[in-house]
């Protein structure tokens, strides 16, 4: 680890990529509108860099790590970015802020400059954090409400306030629940008094497909102004959506995204979210409910009607099994038949499909194996409907009626709403692992 001493002059403006930890021994600086002074200690992670401008002259004391570096550079695109947000923020209150762009385009920096900058006016600020796949507030698969009281280096420093679940870490295809859950959080910003609210999006902003999502999001959502982030890998997709917002009456600015910005690999964004489902798993148990006194929401296995015993019995008659294999549960839903199983496995050959077709009809069947649940995520409800934590389901036994969740979460549960991501327990590493999704 490189050991250096950096003296800045007024107004310069130190570019630093990660991983780094510095002091500031002497002078006050701004990152991303947050002021700091002598002691102020950051680290600044292998993924991440971070420009440092200098309010006075100025005097750090870093730390490199490998494959870090630090660089003064001159008309950096971040002091632009406050020149403009600063005469946004003079707009009238309450003030509703979406920030649009593509992965790894400065959408969260801009996103923390813009509340630090309002709550520095003394404006109450609130920042909805709808990237579901790259979150900073909450975990990862919810939109989240933060309310800043104070300044901060990195939005992962704001305590959620409110959750909303959307249950997968890609808003394609699921663009409606991330739209609704940013009218909640809205709703409930605005009922806290918020006079300042910050929209940070998703990444997802190649392709017309994109680009209309983000028009379909602000139609819902009404913003007063929107910042599009205009970064190399997106211009045309940028240029379309400034042309659509100019044909009505929305406030756009397109800025540049910073230079030679850290881009991260798929990689380094998954262990990211793993980071982040390990820190909303600390100490977690698991705890036992029963089926019977709890609402499981988006689960098709708990939906239909469920077959009797007597109706299993003819099921596995049709399905050819031996003794050694029984069917623990089984339902009709929207035309489909599913069943889960134990002891052994299910062949499906021309002659089940026909005596299958003879019994139920026209229906898709669909076999499931003992276990097929385990590491399912989840959204916890209290009793007042409200989403209160996030857990993963360990088990669910449909011959006693429980099921089994893992959640730091300590209060009484009264429903879990289902994702399509699935948790497991890495022992090596004590870290909360993505090992697959899960679509029925």
């Amino acid at each position: 680890m490189l050991q250096k001493t950096i003296t800045l002059k007024k107004n310069t403006v130190l570019k630093v990529k990660g991983p780094v930890s510095f002091t500031l021994e002497k002078g006050t600086i701004r990152v991303f509108g947050f002021e700091a002074k002598p002691p102020f200690k950051h680290v600044i992670p292998s993924y991440k860099s971070i420009p440092i401008v200098a309010c006075e002259d100025s005097c750090l004391n870093m730390a490199l790590g490998e494959g870090a570096n630090a660089s003064i550079i001159e008309n950096d695109t971040v002091c632009k970015w406050e020149n403009i947000v600063k005469k946004v923020l003079e707009f009238k209150k309450p003030l509703t802020i979406m920030v649009i762009g593509t992965v790894d385009s400065g959408k969260s920096s801009l996103t923390t400059l813009i509340a630090n900058m309002a709550v520095n006016m003394g404006f109450k600020t609130s920042i909805i954090d709808a990237d579901i796949g790259q979150s900073d507030i909450g975990p990862p698969t919810f939109v989240s409400l933060g309310v800043l009281d104070r300044q901060v280096v990195s939005l992962s420093e704001i305590k959620p306030a409110m959750y909303s679940f959307i249950g997968t870490t890609t808003p394609y295809r699921v663009i409606d629940k991330v739209i609704m859950s940013i009218l909640k959080l809205l709703t409930k910003a605005l009922s806290l008094g918020s006079q300042v609210i910050v929209i940070n999006t998703d990444g997802w902003f190649k392709g017309r497909k994109a680009v209309e999502a983000k028009l379909q999001t602000i139609l819902h959502i009404k913003p007063h102004v929107v910042f599009i982030i205009r970064k190399d890998s997106c211009i045309g997709e940028a240029d379309l959506l400034y042309n659509y917002l100019n044909m009505f009456n929305v406030n756009v600015i397109v800025i540049e995204a910073p230079k030679n910005i850290k881009e991260r690999s798929i990689n380094e964004r998954k262990s990211i979210r793993e980071s982040l489902y390990s820190k909303y798993f600390y100490n977690a148990r698991v705890v036992s409910l029963n089926l019977k006194n709890i609402v499981f929401m988006n689960l098709s296995v708990l939906g239909g009607r469920f077959l009797s015993k007597e109706e299993k019995d003819v099921l596995k008659d049709v399905l050819g099994l031996n003794p050694n294999i029984k069917i623990v549960h089984a339902t009709m839903v929207d035309g489909n038949l599913i069943a889960i199983i134990k002891g052994g496995a299910v062949v499906i050959d021309s002659n089940v499909l026909r005596r299958l077709r003879e019994t139920y009809g026209h229906v898709r069947l669909k076999v499931l194996s003992e276990d097929w649940e385990k590491g399912l995520i989840v959204s916890l409800l209290n009793e007042k409907f409200d989403e209160v934590g996030i857990g993963y389901v360990e088990k669910i036994d449909f011959e006693k009626d429980f099921i089994k969740v893992r959640t730091n979460y300590e209060g009484k549960i009264n429903g879990l709403i289902a994702g399509n991501i699935k948790l497991m327990y890495d022992e090596k590493t004590g870290l909360v692992r993505e090992w697959g999704k899960w679509s029925l």
